[in-house]
């Protein structure tokens, strides 16, 4: 597909370009422009004015995805399936390779997604980000927390970008406007650790199942238009790729504070479920390697490591500024 003139005809802002101005002849424009609107990129034929860029494809565009992509890491290769059990499951069985480092796999629908704790996750077809990336981490980044904090940060910060609203990390793994659900993250490993990013996008309020009318939200609810899911997950494998390369060359001082930054709980009384024992108090403060840091109920300070806590919820009581 012709990406360059996807892009020069879309960055017109709905003005008619000119044959002559498009620099092809009648006949090989003919053909690229008629790839372009097969594949369901919508565009209008005026027999003077030229052609005009009226809306962007409902599928995603692996072509427009890796076009200047510009990442060192993530993304070397992408794939985009039609139809699949789990994104998550074909990048693991693609771990059998380490030539496969960065893969990302991208599917339009999903028969057997899954969210933490074996959650079902599903979406209507050609609405979402649908997204596993395969890493070989080293060990110092090997963490499932860690990594879990990779996709929650890097999907809140497009969430944001692409919004303008504020987007806040409900602990651990999903990533949340207002309240509602737009996004979870689920990391699983085995041969590498595959990272999955499950992100509402074109979905409107309709489509939400009745008993998530509440509590869960898309891209297109919050910016009352559809968008284009290629340049969302674009913006996506960037911002994974930044953020991995800080923590390849052994700063993740960054992630740490955009993960604490963005933690809904921070500030707050809450419960905290750990493998002996239920601790209430104050969320003070997070850190990725050291755990929770806690104002309990008895006035002292308590660390809690990351990997005892088996789960965390605001407590009924009113918020504790900090």
């Amino acid at each position: 597909m012709n990406i360059p003139l996807l892009l020069q005809l879309r960055d017109a802002g709905g003005q008619f370009l000119g044959i002559d101005y498009l620099g092809m002849d009648r006949d090989r424009l003919g053909v690229e422009v008629a790839e372009l609107e097969a594949f369901g990129v919508a565009l209008e034929w005026h027999p003077y004015l030229g052609i005009a860029y009226r809306g962007h494809a409902e599928r995603l565009c692996p072509d427009l995805i890796e076009w200047s992509l510009g990442t060192q890491h993530v993304g070397r290769r992408v794939a985009v399936w039609n139809r699949v059990a789990s994104t998550n499951d074909l990048a693991a069985r693609a771990a059998g390779s380490l030539a496969n480092d960065g893969l990302v796999i991208l599917a339009e629908e999903q028969t057997a997604g899954r969210g933490r704790r074996g959650r079902a996750w599903s979406a209507p077809a050609q609405s979402s980000v649908l997204m596993s990336v395969l890493l070989f981490p080293p060990a110092w980044l090997a963490d499932p927390g860690w990594l879990t904090a990779l996709g929650a940060v890097a999907t809140a910060e497009v969430v944001e970008a692409w919004t303008g609203q504020p987007a806040r990390i409900k602990w651990p793994n999903d990533v949340r406007v207002e309240g509602r659900k737009v996004a979870g993250i689920l990391v699983e490993r085995g041969l590498g650790a595959v990272l999955g990013i499950g992100l509402n996008v074109n979905i409107t309020a309709a489509d939400l199942p009745a008993d998530l009318q509440e509590s869960a939200t898309s891209l297109q609810v919050l910016r009352v238009e559809p968008l284009d899911r290629s340049e969302v997950v674009r913006s996506l494998i960037r911002r994974i790729d930044a953020h991995y390369l800080n923590g390849l060359n052994g700063d993740d001082a960054l992630l740490n504070a955009c993960w604490r930054d963005r933690l809904e709980l921070r500030g707050l009384r809450v419960q905290v479920q750990t493998t002996s024992e239920i601790i209430h108090g104050c969320l003070f403060d997070a850190n990725l390697r050291h755990g929770l840091t806690l104002k309990t109920d008895q006035g002292d300070a308590r660390q809690v490591p990351g990997a005892e806590v088996v789960s965390m919820a605001r407590a009924e009581d009113a918020p504790i500024s900090i």
